[in-house]
């Protein structure tokens, strides 16, 4: 949100200059949703997370299997135990399911942890390469291809690939 305020108050700002120095507007765009997923660093990062996620599911996915077959045999015996023997069974179960789903959510918030960690460390160096990339080629203006508030604008310099190449060379740190 704050990107777009600041990106609409600097076109807006670049408009009351007036269309007099129009020519002298150099707007770049870059992909920072494919810096972010593409360049070496963070395609290392998206590995790393698809493992976990897969390892993740496969342990749920067995623990899922065993509550399943705990109800199963909870079912099966429930007519030869008696009342209390039945609410105990059903209490454990109930525990196990609720360690269950909390483990799903701790598997969550992992992964969603360890994208926040890549990004907190990635965008300060993309963003001062970005601003290094601006300078050299004299941009007035800088936009995320993605995520920009403008609905029109002349095609200007993909910063993408260079950002990338930059990004990989310092190592993605």
């Amino acid at each position: 949100m704050k990107q777009i305020a600041l990106a609409t108050a600097a076109v807006l700002s670049l408009h009351a200059v007036g269309f007099a120095y129009a020519e002298d507007i150099r707007i770049g765009y870059v992909d920072m949703r494919k810096v972010m997923t593409e360049s070496k660093a963070g395609s290392k990062v998206r590995a790393d997370i698809e493992k976990t996620i897969k390892e993740r599911r496969e342990v749920l996915a067995r623990e899922e299997q065993r509550l399943k077959d705990l109800q199963q045999a909870f079912e099966k015996d429930k007519l030869l135990l008696t009342e209390n023997q039945r609410a105990t069974k059903q209490k454990e179960f109930e525990e196990k399911v609720r360690a269950f789903q909390q483990a799903r959510a701790d598997a969550q918030r992992e992964i969603e942890t360890k994208e926040r960690e890549f990004t907190s460390k990635a965008l300060p160096k993309i963003r001062d390469i970005i601003r290094d990339l601006a300078k050299e080629q004299k941009l007035t203006l800088v936009l995320d291809k993605n995520e920009a508030p403008v609905l029109y604008a002349p095609e200007g310099p993909d910063l993408t690939e260079k950002v990338m190449q930059r990004f990989d060379a310092a190592g993605g740190r």
